[in-house]
């Protein structure tokens, strides 16, 4: 006497068709996230071409042809562009000092529709020192931070593998990270 087979709930070519959705769902997934960091990156480099403008214009209006700078030996790069945002005055958005790959959260408004930035509200480093406009082929600004990078203050994010650099003749590229100096993982000049 034969057997009468169970039926099988889900037959090889069911969980073959199922196998391959979820490959096709997990590449999918990747593709989306590449992108993402892509668009970050454009985002960014978007943001420091503005900043180049703005602070190529501020050395000139100001008749000094150099980049603004804080007060003091090597100030922080907020408190060297709180100096363009004080210049700009209204009409300046706090976002353009965000990279959108950052841990930074933008500056609040304040009720005369002014801002400050702080270490916790800029995505950028900023020279150290007073630079004139006209220096060639130097870093002029970049990311704050290379995903990952851990200093006293802990874990940064930042885009992976490397960061946008501004130049002084307003070029902005992607560096990898291991074209940067290794301890501070930050362009020769620049201070965060």
């Amino acid at each position: 006497m034969s057997r009468a087979r169970s039926p099988n709930p889900f037959p090889l070519l069911e969980i073959l068709f199922l196998l391959a959705l979820g490959c096709a769902a997990v590449g999918l997934c990747i593709l989306l996230l590449r992108g993402r960091g892509e668009a970050y990156k454009t985002q960014c480099t978007s943001n420091l071409k503005q900043v180049y403008s703005l602070a190529l214009g501020y050395a000139q209006k100001q008749g000094i042809n150099a980049y603004p700078i804080g007060d003091g030996t090597a100030p922080a790069a907020h408190e060297s562009l709180n100096k363009l945002v004080d210049y700009e005055g209204e009409g300046l958005n706090p976002k353009l000092f965000i990279c959108p790959e950052d841990e930074a959260s933008a500056a609040k408004l304040d009720s005369s529709g002014k801002f400050k930035l702080s270490a916790e509200t800029l995505s950028y480093s900023w020279v150290k020192e007073r630079m004139r406009s006209t220096t060639p082929n130097r870093a002029l600004s970049s990311d704050k931070y290379v995903d990952g990078f851990v200093d006293s203050a802990g874990r940064h994010y930042g885009h992976r593998k490397g960061m946008v650099v501004l130049m002084t003749d307003g070029a902005a590229s992607f560096v990898p990270e291991d074209e940067l100096p290794p301890t501070t993982k930050l362009p020769e000049g620049l201070t965060r």
